[in-house]
């Protein structure tokens, strides 16, 4: 579905935000996950705000002001993305270590499962702790590929396409596999922590 921006820019003005975004896009990894229309849209947005400020005495032609502005807002976003990717490795602590280090802590996981406990007033009959468990035994079925097939959709955050391309597996099989992990969780009660 392409957006139509005619009546708002220009030929000239659409072909060089989408130029520049294609070459983001294939420069830089965290912009790949971002929609090409999505990221078009923005930085016509952006340039429609600021074009306004084109000054003939002080830049050299309107169409390099316009690759300067729109550079500029796809540099902020990838330094947006690159921040936010910095503070959830900043802020991430490992679940399943003793709070203060001590032997015999309490994990992180159970600090965490007896604070919502205490703040809802109400002990969830399937606990966190439960469905770690269970988790666990589900995993346990998988065979080695279905559990590297979910560390990549899952940790790492790849699409389908991207994970047949690693595995060098046609995204046809890479369905079929889902499936057969999708039945595995929803025996075990988990259907609810699956992604649509």
């Amino acid at each position: 579905m392409s957006t139509d921006y005619r009546g708002l820019f220009e030929g000239w003005e659409i072909a060089v935000a989408k130029k520049l975004v294609g070459e983001f896009r294939s420069h830089w990894k965290s912009l790949q996950r971002e929609g090409f229309e999505d990221l078009l849209q923005d930085c016509l947005i952006h340039w429609y705000r600021v074009r306004e400020a084109f000054d003939p005495a002080r830049e050299t032609s309107h169409r390099t002001f316009m690759v300067s502005v729109v550079r500029n807002k796809l540099m902020d976003i990838v330094r947006e993305h690159e921040s936010d990717k910095r503070k959830v490795t900043y802020l991430s602590i490992p679940i399943d270590e003793p709070v203060g280090g001590a032997e015999d802590a309490p994990f992180v996981m159970d600090a965490i499962d007896e604070h919502r406990a205490t703040e809802t007033g109400v002990a969830t009959e399937h606990s966190n702790r439960d469905a770690r468990i269970d988790i666990a035994k589900a995993i346990a079925q998988l065979t080695p590929a279905q559990q590297r097939l979910c560390r990549l959709l899952g940790e790492e955050g790849l699409s389908i396409q991207q994970a047949s391309e690693r595995l060098g597996i046609p995204r046809s099989s890479l369905y079929d596999e889902i499936k057969r992990i999708r039945k595995i969780f929803t025996d075990f009660g988990l259907s609810d922590y699956l992604r649509s």
